[in-house]
C-alpha cells in the first residue's frame, strides 16, 4: 500500500504527525510519501516539496487582500498532483491544507477525478469554516470590547459555519484578511469541493472536534477519533539532577528553589492560549508560587507581572522535559484546543496538570493526574492550584496515563484505518 500525506509542514507540529505515521507505515511493510509546503524536509522519509517561498509569499499577499486563503497557488498544486500521478497512491491522507501553499480546487478536482480514497485528519476547524481555524473565542472577543471579564465568556463562540458563514467576526484572525470578507463564498466553495469526493474518511484528535464536524457540511462523512500520539521515549521524567540544575541556572531560575512552580508552554502565545488569564491568576496567588511561561516573544516578556517569569521558545527537547519535570504543576489556560498536546507531554514527564473545561482539553485529564476547572474562573484555578500543590506528586500515575497516548499505539490506528479502507476498495 502506498500512502501520500499532504500537510503544510513536514517537521513541525502537524508535520511531525504525518512523518511519524509514515514511519509506522514503513515498519508495517507499506510505503509513504510526505508532500509539504514549508520548512525543513523530513529525514528518512520520502518527500515532495510543494511550491516555493516566493509563491507562498504571493499567496499570503493575495489572501490578505481578498480573503481567499487556499484559492491561490495553482501552479505549485498542478506540479504536485502531476508528481502524485506518478507516485500512484492507494490512499491520500490530507492534514492541514491552509498555510498559503495549496490551490484547493486543483487538489480536490484531482482527487475527484482519480477516485483515490481520502483520509483527512482535521487538526483544527479550518476545513469546514469560511475563514477561521478557531472560532470559540469570537464571542469572548466581543465581550471584552464591551468591558466584560473572562469569567463571562462561553466556549460556543461563532457558529456561522453550521449554515454558511458570512459577516465573519474573525476576519482579521488567521488567515487574516485586511480588506474584504469572502467567508460565505469560501464556505460554499469548500463544501462543493469536498462533496465532489467519492470516498472520504475523517479523523479528529478529540471527541469535541468530532462533535463540531457533525454540525458542519462534513457531517455526511464517517468520523473516527484518533488522539495524537506522544513520543514516550523522548518525553519522560528527567532524572539527571545535575542537568536539571544546569537548566535552572541557564534560565536564572535558581532563586525559585523554595517556590512552587506553575508551568505553561506554548509555541506561540496567541490570545486563545490564555496569556491574559495567567497574568490575572498571578495576582491571585501567594508569594510561594511562581509562574514560568515558555515560548514568549521578547515583547511579551517585557510586560510580565513580578511573579511571572518568561522564557523564549526552546527547540531542545531534553531541556523542555527538564522544565516539565521540575514544575510542581502544569497549567493550560487555553480557551480552545483540538486536543491539548502539552498536557500529555507534561504528564509523560511525571507532572500533574490543570486545565479549563473548554473544548477538547478535559478529555485527556482525570482526577488521578490533575483537575479541570470552569473556563475563565480564575478563583477556581487558584483554589485548585493550592490543592494540587499541597498534595504529593505522583509521577507514576501521570506516566501511566500518558501511555494511553503512546505514538506507536495511536499512529498504528491510522495504519489500521488504511488497511480497512484498502479492504473495502477490493
Amino acid at each position: 500500500m502506498r500512502v501520500a500525506h499532504i500537510n503544510v509542514t513536514a517537521t513541525l507540529s502537524t508535520g511531525r504527525i504525518a512523518v511519524d505515521i509514515s514511519r509506522v507505515l514503513e515498519e508495517r511493510g507499506h510505503k509513504a510519501l510526505v508532500a509539504f509546503g514549508r520548512g525543513t524536509a523530513p529525514a528518512q522519509v520520502p518527500y515532495l516539496r510543494v511550491g516555493s517561498a516566493p509563491e507562498m509569499a504571493l499567496h499570503l499577499a493575495w489572501a490578505r487582500l481578498t480573503d481567499r486563503s487556499g484559492f491561490a497557488g495553482r501552479t505549485a498544486t498542478r506540479a504536485m498532483v502531476k508528481k502524485l500521478d506518478r507516485y500512484r497512491p492507494d490512499i491520500v491522507h490530507l492534514h492541514n491544507l491552509h498555510g498559503y501553499y495549496l490551490h484547493l480546487p486543483t487538489l480536490f478536482q484531482w482527487l475527484a477525478k482519480t477516485g483515490v480514497p481520502v483520509v483527512w485528519t482535521l487538526h483544527d476547524c479550518w476545513a469546514f469554516t469560511g475563514h477561521c481555524a478557531y472560532y470559540t473565542m469570537a464571542n469572548g472577543d466581543a465581550s471584552r470590547r464591551e468591558g466584560h471579564t473572562h469569567r463571562q465568556r462561553t466556549t460556543r463562540g461563532c457558529d456561522r459555519y453550521k449554515k454558511g458563514c458570512g459577516h465573519c467576526p474573525l476576519r482579521r484572525a488567521y488567515p487574516a484578511s485586511l480588506l474584504v470578507d469572502q467567508s460565505a463564498r469560501n464556505w460554499r466553495e469548500k463544501k462543493a469541493l469536498v462533496h465532489g469526493l467519492r470516498s472520504l474518511w475523517l479523523v479528529t484528535p478529540s471527541r469535541w472536534l468530532a462533535g463540531e464536524v457533525k454540525q458542519s457540511f462534513l457531517s455526511y462523512y464517517p468520523v473516527r477519533v484518533i488522539p495524537n500520539g506522544v513520543d514516550l521515549t523522548a518525553f519522560r521524567p528527567c532524572e539527571d539532577a545535575e542537568y536539571l540544575s544546569d537548566v535552572w541556572h541557564k534560565y536564572h531560575l535558581d532563586e525559585l528553589e523554595n517556590r512552587k512552580i506553575l508551568l505553561g508552554v506554548a509555541s506561540v502565545w496567541e490570545e486563545r492560549k490564555g496569556l491574559a488569564d495567567f497574568f490575572e491568576l498571578a495576582s491571585l496567588l501567594g508569594d510561594e508560587y511562581r509562574i514560568v511561561l515558555v515560548g514568549l516573544s521578547p515583547l511579551q516578556r517585557e510586560m510580565l507581572p513580578m511573579n511571572v517569569i518568561g522564557l523564549s521558545r526552546t527547540e531542545n527537547l531534553r531541556e523542555l522535559c527538564a522544565l516539565y519535570t521540575a514544575a510542581d504543576l502544569y497549567l493550560s489556560l487555553s480557551h480552545e484546543e483540538t486536543m491539548g498536546m502539552t498536557l500529555i507531554e507534561a504528564m509523560a514527564c511525571g507532572t500533574q496538570v490543570l486545565c479549563y473545561d473548554a473544548t477538547a482539553m478535559p478529555e485527556s485529564v482525570t482526577p488521578a493526574v490533575g483537575a479541570v476547572v470552569p473556563l475563565g474562573n480564575l478563583q477556581a484555578v487558584a483554589a485548585q492550584v493550592n490543592v494540587l500543590c499541597q498534595a504529593p506528586k505522583d509521577p507514576k500515575a501521570c506516566r501511566k496515563h500518558a501511555r494511553l497516548y503512546d505514538k506507536a499505539l495511536r499512529f498504528g490506528e491510522y495504519v489500521d484505518l488504511y488497511e480497512e479502507i484498502e479492504a473495502l476498495m477490493i
